[in-house]
């Protein structure tokens, strides 16, 4: 078997920017410095909720899989819209383990329902208002829909901002549903009021009237759709302090749709803006932010081709992932605690990153927010032993465009860096605008033992489609692979790998490009691991992936790999595997 050199790192820079259109001396340089010294929290990746993101069918289960579901905001009912209160929707979201919001005003967008046209409180009238609301309380109580959150109603003020119908109408009909659902379960939690977006005058009014007639929400929320991120660590702590400043004691904050500005705009979907938001967002835990839900700008709710796409993450047909789906991927990883990261022009290209000594690995995002590429000298500084062996890290970025179907993110860089001083300074590749990157920092694995399984000689545990072992791979290598000849999404090959210790390791494979390769996503004992794989490639090309890091017990583990796609360009679903490594850690 041929595998292709590496090249050295400033080698591999220059050649990978020339193959990106845009060499360092075409845009301007930007530094962001990433201190290892400077704990600021648990990652909890707090942003990584979705507005009516998940049904019972929609999005492929690989997409979600891929990203962590920590929050979902949707609908009891809806002729459209993902319905919390329909069971295979319901145990589908259950199962990402996500907290459920759900709102008890969705009747107002079914033409078809007698309540269509009322609005809380029109003519005086609250007794139809409680029996809504009763109604949703006592539909959840019978089907088991354990819901974390209960929504009054969402962006009153857009709809109570007339003179028949006064904001301050709105905030009767949220004492009314507050008092309706408390005096069912008194430990619920109500979540309001739910603006637009974020208006320091209408939170502090709807808070003031809140504190004097007893129904403060136990979540306050409030919206930020915007084309770039606003100051939201701002914002959280302006609201914070007043609330002290007043005598309420802070309660945790919900932004419940953020990013974007209409529907079918771009900029719900940019790439490089998205990093931003995901920043800002973890910046603002500490002022009681609990949720960030990615808003869903794709279509209008009350069009009958809704489908759920996290977000706006995936495409259209809800089966391949756009460019920002791969931010939220990468976000999934980043696990452990997050350190402090700042950039030098944080409006232009923000970053954040993790580290998880635990794992031995430390992840991270940039993005550009403009519309002309940069350049950035990323600065690690106070590198744990954990990152190092042998005073060396292995360095890794992959570059994720803004585009609406994106199944091969380009590898960027790769290479082992001296670490001086525990510090190391990596110059990367010019960022092309509304671009993101990932970047991860690990030990080098140079001299490190390793246990190689050839996949032709492994056992395969379960197939569908056709496994040809032994196969002689195409063009000038004499190597041997083991090829599974897929010719639709959901075939599959399971290998069974014997692991000599437990411990944590590395794991890699070797691949190899060609024009019938397919998109697959590797589940280890049945969970999805690492990024998915395109294969597709104009010409024959062996390469080296690493999946991550993972904990394994000594014995058996199944290592499955699944069709989930295939590039536009390629002619078929193949996948074929030459060997996998498994690297110890520890």
């Amino acid at each position: 078997m041929r595998i292709l050199k590496v090249l050295t790192v400033a080698a591999a820079a220059t050649l990978l920017s020339t193959l990106m259109g845009a060499s360092p001396a075409q845009a301007d340089s930007l530094t962001v410095t990433v201190d290892y010294g400077a704990d600021v929290g648990p990652s909890n990746q707090v942003a990584s909720g979705y507005l009516h993101g998940i049904d019972a069918n929609s999005p492929a289960q690989y997409l979600i899989d891929g990203v962590k579901v920590r929050a979902i905001r949707g609908a009891d009912h809806h002729r459209n819209l993902p319905s919390l209160f329909d069971r295979p929707t319901y145990d589908r979201v259950k199962a990402t383990g996500a907290r459920m919001q759900v709102g008890v005003y969705y009747y107002s967008g079914d033409p078809n329902n007698p309540d269509y046209n009322y609005r809380p409180g029109d003519g005086g009238d609250q007794d139809r208002w409680q029996r809504i609301v009763n109604s949703v309380y006592d539909e959840a109580q019978a089907g088991d829909y354990q819901m974390d959150s209960w929504i009054t109603w969402n962006e009153p003020d857009l709809q109570w901002n007339t003179t028949a119908r006064p904001f301050t109408s709105y905030l009767t009909a949220h004492k009314v549903a507050y008092d309706t659902l408390k005096a069912r379960d008194p430990a619920l939690k109500v979540q309001a009021p739910e603006l637009s977006g974020y208006n320091f005058a209408k939170l502090t009014q709807f808070l003031t009237y809140c504190k004097q007639n007893d129904c403060l929400p136990q979540v306050l929320s409030w919206h930020e759709l915007t084309a770039g991120a606003p100051d939201i660590p701002g914002h959280t702590a302006q609201i914070k302090q007043w609330m002290i400043d007043n005598g309420i004691t802070p309660m945790p904050i919900a932004i419940t749709e953020y990013q974007g500005t209409g529907y079918g705009k771009a900029d719900a979907w940019d790439a490089g803006v998205n990093v931003r938001f995901l920043a800002q967002f973890e910046r603002s835990v500490p002022n009681g932010l609990t949720d960030g839900l990615y808003s869903a700008w794709e279509w209008v709710g009350d069009n009958p081709d809704f489908v759920p796409t996290l977000g706006n993450a995936t495409t259209r047909s809800t089966t391949l992932p756009r460019g920002v789906w791969w931010n939220y991927n990468t976000y999934k990883d980043m696990t452990g605690r997050l350190i402090r990261t700042s950039s030098s022009a944080a409006t232009t290209v923000d970053a954040f990153a993790a580290v998880d000594t635990t794992q031995r690995r430390s992840t991270g995002l940039i993005g550009n927010q403009t519309t002309a590429a940069h350049t950035v000298n990323l600065k690690l500084r106070n590198i744990p032993a954990a990152l190092q062996r042998n005073g060396k890290i292995r360095f890794r970025a992959t570059r994720f465009d803004d585009v609406g179907q994106l199944t091969n993110p380009v590898k960027v860089l790769e290479g082992d860096y001296t670490v001086n001083g525990n510090t190391a300074k990596v110059t990367l590749p010019a960022l092309p605008a509304s671009a993101s990157l990932r970047f991860d920092v690990s030990p080098v694995i140079a001299g490190s033992p390793k246990t190689v399984y050839e996949a032709e000689s492994l056992p395969v545990t379960s197939t569908s489609g056709v496994v040809r072992r032994n196969f002689a791979e195409e063009g000038a290598s004499a190597g041997r692979a083991s090829v599974l000849e897929a010719t639709a999404v959901g075939q599959s090959v399971s290998y069974t790998v014997d692991v000599p210790a437990t411990g944590r390791y590395e794991l890699s494979a070797y691949l190899k490009r060609l024009a019938n390769r397919g998109f697959f996503q590797l589940y280890v004992d049945g969970k999805a691991f690492g990024p998915p794989q395109d294969e597709y490639g104009t010409a024959a090309e062996y390469y080296r992936t690493t999946f991550g890091h993972l904990q394994l017990t000594s014995g058996e583990h199944t290592l499955q790999f699944k069709v989930v796609g295939k590039n536009a360009s390629s002619s078929n679903h193949w996948m074929v595997f030459d060997r996998f490594e498994l690297f110890p850690l520890s």
